[in-house]
């Protein structure tokens, strides 16, 4: 394929692409005559060169991503992953894991939602450019909990920016230690020249764990669920880097938590309540219930 018929076909992606994210119902037939192109044509986009996008609609005519991924492209991940898609033959194989790894390098969602940073787009894009290039950033940061007046500066080097139950997080280290911030809370960011080199290590326990307390976490913590509600934690994991240790005769489970942090289990140790109870570390169960009491104790 050409150099023009390259471009061609990445601009033609792009716009489907577009559509695709806006959430657009898109007819094949329609788009055969939007494009002057053929239907085979077009089907080879959608199932070779999008093969790796979250559709609810798969054709034969009709194509529509799945609710829950609109609206997570940018335009520059969008044009950054058509020129890829539209010169996949130059490569010895191309699979999902690779679309999906080039197409948000720096970017990891954990759930289907994500709050809005409308507002904070361009130093999201800024934070996107020095994770892509290998650039520290300097910010202020201050914790929801700080006084207006107070917070501090950082000098990270940016590996990820992660969204988690929702809420965006950056994830990077200062001096080889690593370290989580919550997006909407830094400002008067600035690119610095200077580069870091990428800790693989890091980057792959991000990929596969649900935990977003790199570093600081507790190997497992252990949690009886009663047979009441064990259903709901049998279809999905609704604890982090959740598994199933044992099924009880009387229905009821015991589950691991492996390598989190308690402030992640916590919470939802006690939506669950008194459905769930932490069997290990007991110190945690403690803790919680200890705060309970004193909670309890203040609307008494």
């Amino acid at each position: 394929m050409s150099e023009k018929q390259n471009e061609k076909l990445a601009n033609r992606l792009s716009a489907i692409l577009i559509r695709l994210n806006d959430g657009e119902r898109l007819n094949i037939d329609e788009l055969a005559r939007d494009y002057s192109c053929s239907t085979r044509t077009l089907k080879r986009d959608f199932h070779d060169r999008l093969i790796m996008m979250d559709f609810q609609e798969y054709g034969p005519k009709y194509y529509r991503l799945d609710n829950r991924k609109l609206g997570y492209l940018s335009d520059k991940h969008i044009q950054r992953f058509a020129r890829f898609a539209a010169v996949q033959d130059l490569f010895p194989k191309i699979d999902r894991d690779f679309f999906q790894e080039k197409l948000r390098e720096s970017v990891l969602v954990k759930g289907f939602q994500y709050e809005d940073i409308k507002g904070k787009q361009n130093d999201f894009d800024l934070l996107s450019q020095a994770i892509a290039e290998c650039r520290l950033v300097e910010f202020h940061y201050q914790k929801v909990i700080d006084k207006p007046e107070s917070g501090k500066d950082y000098r990270i080097a940016p590996h990820r920016l992660l969204n988690k139950n929702g809420v965006w997080y950056l994830i990077g280290t200062e001096q080889s230690k690593v370290k989580t911030f919550c997006f909407t809370q830094i400002s008067r960011l600035q690119l610095q020249e200077e580069h870091f080199e990428r800790d693989e290590t890091l980057l792959a326990e991000i990929n596969t764990t649900d935990s977003i307390f790199y570093g600081n976490q507790i190997s497992e913590i252990l949690i009886q669920v009663n047979a009441v509600v064990a259903g709901y934690f049998k279809r999905r994991n609704l604890l982090p880097n959740q598994e199933i240790i044992h099924k009880a005769d009387d229905g009821k489970l015991l589950l691991a938590c492996k390598n989190v942090n308690s402030a992640e289990v916590v919470p939802i140790v006690q939506y669950w309540l008194p459905h769930l109870r932490i069997i290990s570390p007991e110190s945690i169960q403690q803790q919680m219930e200890n705060g309970l009491h004193e909670y309890l104790g203040k609307l008494l």
